[in-house]
């Protein structure tokens, strides 16, 4: 019989159109030859639902052929364990088979947006994630919050999952309990867009695959039950021109961070349904649940949909250490086109040169005239609310408009199963996947 622990396979993934990464796997002796040549996918498989539903209206239909090439800097090595070989994760982007790009590849659509906010604007990006998830099997009592018990009944599971990403490059912020049941977060250290969202991808296969390893599971659900405390993805991101960082002064936005801003405010309703892509998500998207369901940006306020986060100020005033929190987000997402909506929306808001107010306080308590007179709106509070106030043809400007019909049809059909089940029914679904 052969030994599973001398056995090595390479997985080439990608994060599909419902953020869910799927790929082909190699043994041992054809591993230098994929990572060279990358391996052939059908188009077709980037709109599998969660459910494994092709939605019937997708572009791809049953023909066409592409290739996923691997980038070596985006690699997670998942060691054996339980009699299973191990497994090197690698991440892909898509092209044609003459190398050209593919217009549907999340990931070179990033890498786009990451060009056009340096050609068109001179600007640079860092992106820091904060990630809560859920943990089932761990049958203990249920700890007070943020206490050292809570911490302690999941230290065997994190130090685990550091350890794994340290040998593969990478790094965590904190990995901790949080305020629900059985609820945990890490937060990542800030890099550029494209690291920052692979290695994302990366933590979160290593924590489901860590959790398997201890009897455990883990999932990034938004929601896992209805009165379940939510979880949810806060996108922490700093702008920075010629090096410098031009996020925040005198604890406020910058003349460059302010339309950057103001452009995400205007043009939400087209970057929800890709940072909150489920039917599920919406669920947590309510007022006083410390999400930001209303469109504004506060300093400090966790009720605004954008917390400015400037921390401590040089000898000038100035926040070299800021960072700007979007928090409708969550790990349902395609990391990648969640920040190049973002990066897009913000690029038009540079064009328009307009400033949000600073809305200090919870927007709920503010009172419905209040509100209206500060143009306060809330979020969509469904995914067919979502799709109905989406703009095709602004977000076409940002990804293009084959992503973007595809990436629709897909959200289509999640509405079509989701919103015809309980929540509850809903629930139970999706975090077997999420």
């Amino acid at each position: 019989m052969t030994d599973m622990r001398k056995q090595r396979f390479l997985f080439l993934g990608h994060q599909d159109l419902s953020g869910m990464l799927r790929g082909r796997s190699v043994p041992q002796e054809r591993r230098k030859m994929a990572l060279a040549q990358g391996l052939p996918w059908v188009p077709g498989n980037y709109s599998i639902g969660p459910t494994n539903i092709i939605p019937a209206d997708n572009p791809f239909g049953q023909q066409g052929e592409i290739r996923l090439l691997p980038d070596q800097d985006a690699m997670l090595a998942l060691p054996a364990h339980d009699g299973k070989p191990a497994f090197d994760v690698v991440l892909c982007s898509a092209r044609l088979h003459d190398d050209a790009p593919w217009p549907y590849c999340p990931r070179t659509a990033l890498k786009a947006a990451m060009d056009r906010l340096e050609e068109e604007a001179g600007l640079t990006m860092k992106v820091g994630f904060e990630h809560e998830f859920s943990v089932k099997g761990l049958n203990q009592i249920a700890h007070p919050a943020y206490s050292v018990a809570s911490g302690r009944t999941i230290s065997p599971l994190a130090g685990h999952v550091l350890q794994v990403l340290a040998k593969s490059g990478i790094r965590l912020e904190q990995f901790q309990a949080e305020y629900g049941t059985d609820q945990f977060e890490i937060s990542s250290t800030p890099a550029d867009p494209l690291a920052a969202a692979d290695r994302v991808v990366l933590t979160q296969e290593a924590i489901r695959d860590g959790a398997r390893l201890f009897g455990l599971h883990a999932s990034f659900i938004p929601k896992p039950a209805p009165n379940a405390a939510g979880n949810g993805v806060h996108i922490h991101f700093s702008l920075y021109r010629k090096g410098q960082p031009v996020t925040a002064a005198r604890d406020w936005l910058t003349d460059v961070s302010a339309p950057f801003v103001q452009g995400i405010l205007d043009h939400v309703e087209s970057i929800v349904p890709f940072t909150c892509l489920s039917a599920n998500s919406y669920l947590r998207l309510r007022p006083n649940s410390w999400v930001g369901p209303y469109v504004c940006v506060g300093l400090r306020n966790r009720e605004a949909m954008i917390r400015l986060v400037p921390r401590q100020p040089d000898g000038d005033g100035r926040h070299p250490q800021a960072s700007l929190e979007f928090r409708a987000s969550d790990g349902t997402a395609n990391v990648y086109l969640a920040l190049a909506a973002l990066i897009g929306a913000g690029l038009d808001g540079l064009k328009r040169q307009k400033a949000p107010i600073n809305v200090a306080k919870n927007p709920e308590l503010l009172g419905g005239q209040e509100r209206k007179r500060l143009g306060l709106r809330l979020l969509p509070q469904s995914l067919p609310e979502a799709l109905n106030a989406f703009d095709a043809k602004v977000a076409a400007s940002w990804l293009g408009a084959e992503l973007v019909e595809a990436y629709l049809a897909c959200r289509r059909e999640d509405a079509r199963q989701f919103c015809n089940m309980s929540d509850e029914e809903a629930a139970t679904v999706l975090q077997r996947v999420y």
